[in-house]
């Protein structure tokens, strides 16, 4: 692709420029101006300034460039193409389209494939899409630019300093073109020149545009929707790019980059606007700009050049048709106040002497009047109003704007959103205008003011001028929302702004008391200028202020007069009377009153002086007043104000008054406050007052009709119903007292205000409505209301009244708990969320067109609806099940029916819980995925949260894959996805947002980094929900998912390598987690932790393990890790903190610590399931790499090897706890309490404590304290205090401890299977093996000696591994008889030795784990084995051997004897089998030790014992099939048999009675035949293998003592003569059935049959029984004696 990345490199240098605006705006002093000072130094900057210099020039269409396409054949870049025919035309298209040359235009059309791709759009209309975004950048770039070389020059201004002044000369020189002259001789055109231009030419395109688009719908022909989707980016565009141009130009001016002649081209064309639309908006700040700088004092040109502009500006026009004379008139207007300020007092102008300067000033007054009565003040409102003009509808202000604004049109419909940037600069502008006409022309103002008292004062107040009014408005909206520059209207009492104030607010009209209320509240937008205009409205006395004046008692008084002075209907245009001295008309009056109370509302919301005085009026006068003006009919008209001053009044609300105000409002909905004096609805009829039962119902209705009543309403519910800022985080209070509502309902609380406004309002009432905009802000303040309800219930006060040992009655606010349960309004929001049309306004209220989502700004209530709406959902998953199980119970019983009206409807209950009605909707996770890709962080992160719980519910889950039983079914969820392509488009959003760059500034704080956190959490809760079915992640992942099954469709993106999965990949591989100086860095571990743990699931599951594995090898994954050196501790120093010692755990860096160790563990699981792969899939030449790579070479095919750290080099990752151990603190005033309700498990099942809830049970056991009565000493709170603080501190480093614990076993149990796989799977021979298995053990020896007794874990591990390799190791093949062999060899001795010694150390010191003892069993069995069966070789060593066992003495064995019965099966296996090897030992030696020391433990008497139920337990495990059962009774045989075989070990068993034992178990005494099924030859062939063992170890016995026993042998076998010849006889063939026997049961009878004879010619049995025969029984009697 022919890139030359200027795309790519404005949208990285955009990033930069925002980065470092914020900074400023953070921390302006200190961030922000190192991040300035260290901008000039940006890479991006150098490349990009030739395209800021050419601005928005391009080369128009060539016939040779046409030909050149034509041809076939174009270079690009140094790049031959060759275009075929389809290409082509697609490049002319382009070309003609863009009026750009051919083949710059193939440049675009080659630059915009990935566009192609991502959006699914045609190349060509990529390629125009391209173009104008990458335009829009580089103006966007220009002016960040710009408004930081100003920030620049301020701080400059400040303090002089080095490190700043270099980026005002790259602006200066690349973007203003200071310089005349660039490179090679070429002149450049003047910067403002050029930008004017540029501004022409868009506007002519856009006119091309809207001509194009009018001339088809004039014909009829219907253009395809992509087709008009790309017409309208490019038109909202093009308006983008002129409105970016016009500030642009706006800052070049201002930097002294114009001259006078610029003004006087720029003027004629301003002047001849033939319609009111964008460019007149756009290039208002433009006029501004020239006017400050050329008439005003302010600027750079002198008084004559002034006077020379001052003739052409103010001449007035020749003709007016064809243009706009508003216009002119503004423009007239504005130079007159600015050019005024030549002739103040102490002016330049003010001294000339050849002029009449009282005729001219004279003349400027007339001038002046005349552009006022042409509309001047008209047209500047229509501005200010237009290019603030949102989305949140303003009735007053749209009043103000029909009462105002008279000769101006409205924009047309299709004019895009002014930006930011542009309204800052209006404002500023219209800024200089109102303080050059107070300061320039007070007798203008005076004069205005008079002739308006005059034509009042005349009766002519219905078609009086009201220009003051609009100048009083054009102050308002000039400084709304810039607290900074309003402070000049209070900064200086003695200022001109400050006494216009004063003059203003005095003697003044019903209208203009309107303008001048709207003007205060809109110069206090932050506390210190609120608290200021508060003061100025108490300033009763002063020395320049009547009775007549704006105060607060003038307010109260006027407002108290309205509301309670008895009324008539009024008819027409009837007036009433209200001051001696004025009259009004009675719309002027309702104005003025709507104007009072936003005043109050802004001023009690911004200021606690305020708001304190005005709610600590006698009598709660405020509030009355607001109360009766809700219940009046006469106040229907402001009672929506009234709300809101309401809300304004409990913006900083204490609980008390919380409680206060919801009596009042109570008591207004149920007819308190309605008298006849306040009522119209007792006058001029018959009706009577209303019943209080139906008052509310009433008013319910009559603000239905209303928007602003109810949207008002709303936002004062949501108010009321929040708890107090500054509260206890226990959320333990209700926001209403527990009695609320009892005298008029059956149940206290707020119910029926829930009930109307999410039952009637948001269920009934929005979806009727047909105005969107007010749709939407209805919806978004219904689910505000919402959430708040539920964000404000702790569920936590349930569980711990549950699971702790704290009263949570007496500790919490509420007087008890089930109190807080059943009158909080989480109870009755929950149940409307099991509604089905509530439900239905929820999910249409998520589902919305994608376009309309692209234009809304991002506080718009389209988005903020969405974004509520999503949280709500979230939040009720969270909640449902604290809702059901313990909520729902309690407060079910208590909801008796009510007759309910259509105004507070009760839920209808129609699902089952809120996935049920989640999944009426086909389009929620195609909403969901596409709001991640839309650039409004919130939206996104709160998206994908609750795609998260979506996709991880198992009811959800169940009903995706649900389907006909018996069938194969996909699903469900993935089908509805892949069905309109929104798979792709949701997954190319991850895509783009996991590929952006990630913010060093900001870190983890970046919104783009936490939706990358997001993302990442939500693939893995997918896919851990149900790992071995697909799913929607595996989907967005890029697999093609069928019913069970996973696949890569050929041609796909993840088959050309660029699906989500992919962009995975680059965040473990390239993204580095250390920083310059070395030190880790954890907020990006946390991203490549997040990523590896999905690819761990993906890798591990049966069902993607084949195809992960095989991508992640094509990436050779493997060797990017260890080349990351994630086998090894990387550094010890994280964020800049040395990862030792226990105060380290309790510092963020400590999470990165931890995330890194999981990493880790992971990285070493991978590697281990790679090389299985590998080696199952027959893969040599790989695996030889892998093996290179393990041991610390990866090898490049040519190039040189890269040392990585070895396999083996692995010291630093066993357990490292001990690095931070520390004592739990010790505590008075908490001690006794149990944080057992506070510990819940992590990702990994790590047991952790919860800190929220932490600090909420410390919370609750103060509360506890306090509300006992007890008198709590200071000293005693001060040590709460800190016992408190200790508590949460030592949580946080348990829970840290706790995870470095388990994620360093995991590491080090990953690294022993890793080294098992290896020690398996390896291809060595001979010294290489040798070679490897030392190496083994040198890693392995360290730390199980440091572990072996004293931590059982990760003893276990490496033992297991030693295990493994011991095993392995061929002892056969260490004979060597080369002297390196030999070398190798005794190492290996030396280090076998040394592993027996730890094993018989460890055993004899009773370590814990009986499975780890088991395993020391098997190493030390195998060491013995070995030497006993090749003692010939290198490793002969019995006699150090023996005496090692020795040196252990008796406890030793003790230990191993205690194992042999008083374990598991496994555990007393190996100790048997042990033993069993030291005796052989022993005997082998010809040293009896080990034999008489079991025997002195009686070991050998119970051995013997427990053959006492042989019979029955031998049945029994073959019955069962227990394997390990099994083993345990053959290694207690073959100990047996061991000890038998030693003279001392057969005494010691025959003296223990061994025949009268086994004649006790009866296994001899009964027929083979008869004992096990004869037909099942398996268990007849068991049976016959233990009376071999058995018979065995009899036959040795006896042998072994030689005469000693021979009496008991010949009894033996002839009380069980008839089992002796029965085998004997089958043996030799002899009987029936005897050429029908299994050959393995013929094997155990022949088995059973020597042992037999054995004992028969140990005895000589056969000659005894001859010689009984023939002798005296008596005789033979007295032989034994």
């Amino acid at each position: 692709m022919a890139d030359d990345g200027t795309m790519e490199a404005f949208q990285a240098l955009h990033r930069d420029l925002t980065t470092v605006a914020d900074a400023l705006k953070e921390d302006r002093d200190l961030r922000g101006r190192d991040a300035l000072a260290q901008l000039p130094g940006n890479p991006l900057l150098e490349p990009v300034a030739p395209v800021f210099k050419r601005l928005l020039e391009k080369p128009g269409r060539k016939k040779e460039s046409r030909d050149a396409v034509l041809s076939g054949n174009v270079r690009i870049d140094d790049d031959d193409w060759t275009l075929n025919k389809d290409f082509q035309e697609i490049i002319l298209q382009v070309a003609d389209e863009l009026d750009l040359d051919e083949i710059e235009a193939t440049r675009l059309a080659l630059q915009a494939e990935e566009e192609e791709e991502r959006l699914g759009r045609s190349r060509k209309e990529c390629a125009v899409i391209r173009f104008h975004q990458q335009r829009k950048y580089l103006l966007s770039c220009m002016v960040l630019l710009l408004e930081l070389s100003k920030e620049e020059d301020e701080l400059l201004a400040d303090a002089a300093s080095n490190d700043l002044g270099l980026l005002s000369q790259y602006v200066n020189q690349n973007i203003l073109r200071d310089k005349t002259g660039g490179g090679n001789g070429v002149v450049q055109t003047r910067f403002v020149p050029a930008c004017a231009s540029s501004l022409a030419d868009i506007r002519g395109w856009l006119l091309k545009i809207s001509e194009h688009v009018n001339g088809a719908a004039m014909l009829g022909r219907a253009t395809e929707l992509h087709t008009r989707e790309t017409y309208e980016f490019a038109h909202i565009s093009l308006m983008q790019q002129h409105e970016l141009l016009a500030v642009i130009l706006c800052y070049a001016i201002e930097r002294h980059m114009a001259t006078d002649a610029d003004f006087l081209e720029f003027l004629p064309n301003f002047r001849r606007a033939s319609r009111y639309d964008y460019s007149i908006v756009h290039l208002m700040p433009v006029l501004g700009a020239y006017i400050t700088m050329f008439g005003s004092t302010e600027g750079s040109g002198s008084l004559e050049q002034a006077r020379n502009l001052n003739t052409v500006v103010c001449q007035q026009p020749e003709t007016t048709v064809g243009t706009l004379p508003f216009l002119d008139a503004a423009i007239r207007s504005w130079w007159i106040a600015e050019y005024s300020g030549w002739y103040m007092e102490d002016a330049a102008g003010s001294g000339l002497t050849d002029v009449d300067l009282d005729e001219e000033d004279r003349q400027r007054s007339r001038q002046f009047t005349e552009a006022l009565k042409d509309g001047a003040f008209d047209f500047l409102l229509a501005v200010l109003l237009d290019v603030k003009t949102t989305e949140w509808q303003d009735p007053f202000q749209n009043k103000l704007r029909g009462w105002a604004q008279k000769r101006t049109p409205t924009l047309p419909p299709d004019t895009v959103p002014f930006a930011t940037h542009l309204q800052n600069r209006v404002m500023v502008k219209m800024e200089m205008f109102v303080d050059a006409f107070i300061s320039n022309m007070p007798d203008v103002l005076r004069k205005l003011k008079i002739e308006e008292d005059e034509q009042r004062q005349a009766g002519q107040h219905q078609q009086q001028d009201i220009d003051l009014e609009r100048f009083l408005l054009l102050i308002a909206y000039s400084y709304e929302g810039r607290p900074e520059a309003a402070d000049a209207f209070w900064g200086d009492s003695e200022s001109n702004l400050a006494g216009f104030l004063q003059w203003a607010s005095r003697r003044t009209t019903t209208p203009l008391q309107t303008a001048f209320c709207e003007m205060l509240q809109c110069l206090s937008d932050d506390s210190e200028n609120a608290t200021h205009a508060h003061e100025f409205l108490l300033d009763e006395g002063h020395q320049l202020r009547r009775p007549s004046s704006i105060t607060w008692a003038h307010i109260l008084k006027e407002l108290d007069y309205w509301v309670n002075a008895p009324k008539s209907k009024p008819t027409g245009a009837q007036t009433a009377k209200l001051d001696g001295e004025r009259t009004e008309n009675e719309a002027e009056v309702l104005m003025l009153q709507q104007a009072y109370l936003r005043l109050i509302t802004k001023l009690s919301s911004q200021s606690v002086a305020c708001c304190t005085y005005l709610l600590d009026l006698q009598g709660e006068r405020l509030v009355v007043i607001l109360m009766q003006i809700i219940s009046s009919v006469v106040g229907h008209e402001i009672r929506g104000d009234a709300f809101r001053a309401l809300s304004g009044l409990m913006a900083r609300k204490s609980l008390s008054q919380s409680h206060a105000l919801w009596r009042a409002l109570e008591l207004c909905f149920t007819g308190y406050y309605i008298t006849p004096a306040t009522s119209a609805r007792t006058q001029n009829s018959a009706m009577t007052l209303p019943a209080r039962s139906s008052v509310m119902e009433a008013l319910f209705q009559e603000m239905t009709l209303n928007f602003d009543d109810t949207s008002a309403f709303i936002q004062l519910l949501t108010v009321m119903t929040s708890l107090p800022n500054g509260g206890s985080p226990l959320n333990d209070a209700l926001p209403y007292s527990e009695d609320l509502g009892t005298s008029t309902r059956t149940r206290p609380g707020i119910e029926p205000y829930i009930d109307f406004v999410l039952g009637h309002i948001f269920s009934m009432k929005v979806t009727e409505s047909r105005d969107v905009t007010q749709q939407r802000i209805l919806r978004y303040h219904c689910l505000e209301f919402s959430l708040a309800c539920i964000c404000s219930f702790n569920e936590d006060l349930i569980l711990f009244a549950n699971e702790s040992n704290i009263n949570v009655d007496s500790a919490i606010e509420t007087s008890n708990l089930e109190a807080y349960v059943s009158l909080h309004p989480f109870a009755r929001v929950m149940e409307w969320i099991y509604d089905s049309k509530f439900v239905k306004g929820i999910l249409n209220t998520i589902h919305q067109d994608s376009s309309d989502i692209g234009k809304a700004a991002p506080d718009s209530p389209l988005i903020l609806g969405v974004l509520r709406a999503v949280e709500l959902l979230s939040k009720a998953l969270d909640l449902q099940t604290t809702y059901l199980d313990l909520v729902r119970p309690i407060v079910k019983p208590l909801n008796r029916g009510q007759n309910r009206s259509s105004f507070t409807p009760t839920s209808n209950g129609a699902f089952a819980s809120v996935e049920d009605g989640l999944m009426t909707s086909l389009t929620l996770l195609s909403d969901l995925g596409g709001y991640c890709g839309i650039g409004h962080p919130n939206v996104t992160v709160a998206s994908l949260k609750l795609l998260e719980k979506i996709s991880t519910s198992p009811r959800i889950i169940s009903a995706w894959q649900s389907g006909i039983p018996g069938h194969t079914h996909r699903n469900k969820a993935i089908v509805a996805l892949e069905e309109h392509g929104d798979a792709q488009a949701i997954a190319g959003a991850f895509t783009s947002e996991l590929t952006s760059p990630l913010d060093f500034r900001r870190e983890a704080n970046a919104p783009d980094y936490q939706i990358k956190v997001y993302i990442l959490d939500f693939i893995y809760a997918c896919l851990k929900a149900n790992p071995d079915r697909p799913t929607i992640a595996h989907l967005l992942l890029g697999f093609h998912c069928s019913s069970n099954t996973l696949g890569v469709e050929p041609g796909s993106a993840f088959e050309q390598g660029s699906a989500l999965f992919h962009a995975l990949l680059p965040i473990i591989v390239e993204v580095p987690a250390n920083n310059e100086e070395g030190s880790m860095v954890q907020w990006i571990v946390e991203l490549k932790y997040k990523v590896m743990r999905i690819f761990k699931l993906l890798w591990n599951s049966s069902l993607s393990a084949s195809l992960v594995l095989g991508e992640l090898r094509e990436n050779d994954f493997l060797f990017h890790i260890l080349l990351q050196g994630l086998v090894t501790q990387q550094s010890t120093n994280w964020d800049g903190q040395e990862a030792v010692g226990p105060d380290f755990l309790t510092t963020p860096a400590a999470q990165g610590f931890v995330d890194y160790l999981s990493m880790r563990a992971m990285a070493l699981e991978y590697i281990a399931h790679e090389l299985c792969s590998v080696t199952q899939g027959q893969m040599p030449a790989l695996k030889r790499r892998v093996f290179d790579a393990l041991g610390g070479q990866i090898v490049i095919e040519g190039m040189e090897s890269i040392a990585v750290p070895s396999v083996f080099e692995f010291h630093d990752s066993l357990p490292q706890e001990d690095l931070f151990a520390a004592p739990p603190p010790q505590l008075d005033a908490f001690r006794d309490l149990d944080l057992q309700a506070c510990l819940e498990e992590d990702d990994n099942s790590n047991p952790v404590y919860n800190l929220g809830k932490v600090q909420e049970v410390l919370l609750l056991k103060r509360n506890e304290g306090n509300k006992s009565g007890q008198m709590i000493l200071q000293q005693d709170v001060v040590r709460m205090d800190q016992e408190e603080e200790t508590m949460l501190l030592y949580a946080v480093y348990f829970n840290r401890l706790t995870q470095t614990r388990a994620y360093s076993l995991r590491i080090l149990s990953a690294w022993t299977r890793l080294l098992m796989v290896m020690t398996d799977c390896n291809d060595f021979k001979g010294t290489h093996k040798v070679s490897f298995i030392l190496q083994t053990l040198q890693a392995i020896l360290p730390g199980l000696e440091m572990y072996s007794s004293e931590k059982p874990d990760p003893a276990l591990e490496l033992a297991k591994l030693a295990k493994v390799v011991l095993f392995k190791l061929d002892f056969a093949a260490m004979s060597t008889v080369d002297q390196d062999g030999r070398a190798a060899d005794n190492l290996i001795s030396d280090k076998l030795f040394q592993l027996l010694q730890i094993c018989l150390d460890a055993i004899a010191k009773w370590v814990a784990s009986q499975e780890l003892r088991a395993i020391y069993y098997s190493l030390c069995y195998r060491y013995f084995i070995g030497i006993l069966d090749h003692g010939h070789g290198t490793v002969s060593g019995l006699r150090r051997t023996t005496k090692t066992i020795q040196s252990f003495g008796e406890k030793l064995l003790n230990v191993v004897c205690d194992d042999a019965f008083g374990g598991d099966a496994r555990c007393q296996s190996a100790a048997l089998v042990l033993l069993a090897t030291l005796v052989q030992l022993g005997r082998k030696e010809g040293d009896s030790y080990v034999v008489e020391a079991l025997n002195k433990l009686n070991f050998i008497g119970i051995l013997v014992d427990s053959l006492r139920d042989m019979l029955q337990e031998w049945d029994e495990s073959n019955r069962s099939g227990n394997s390990d059962h099994q083993n345990y009774m053959n290694a207690k045989f073959g100990l047996l048999l061991q000890i038998c075989q030693t003279r001392p070990g057969a005494k010691y068993v025959l003296h223990a009675n061994i025949f009268r034992t086994v004649e006790q178990s009866g296994l001899f005494g009964v027929d083979p035949e008869l004992q096990a099924d004869h037909s099942d030859s398996e268990a007849l062939e068991k049976h016959y293998l233990l009376l071999v063992k058995v018979a065995q170890i009899i036959g040795v016995a006896i042998v072994s003592r030689g005469s000693h026993n021979v009496l008991q042998g010949r009894r033996f076998l002839a009380d069980h003569r008839m089992l002796v010849t029965h085998v004997l006889k089958r043996s030799a063939g002899v009987g029936a059935g005897t050429g029908k026997m299994d050959q393995a049961l013929a094997e155990r009878i022949d088995d059973l049959a020597e042992a037999f004879m054995m004992m028969i010619t140990a005895t000589n049995f056969l000659e005894f029984e001859n010689q009984t025969l023939t002798e005296d029984p008596k005789a033979t009697a007295t032989l034994f004696h």
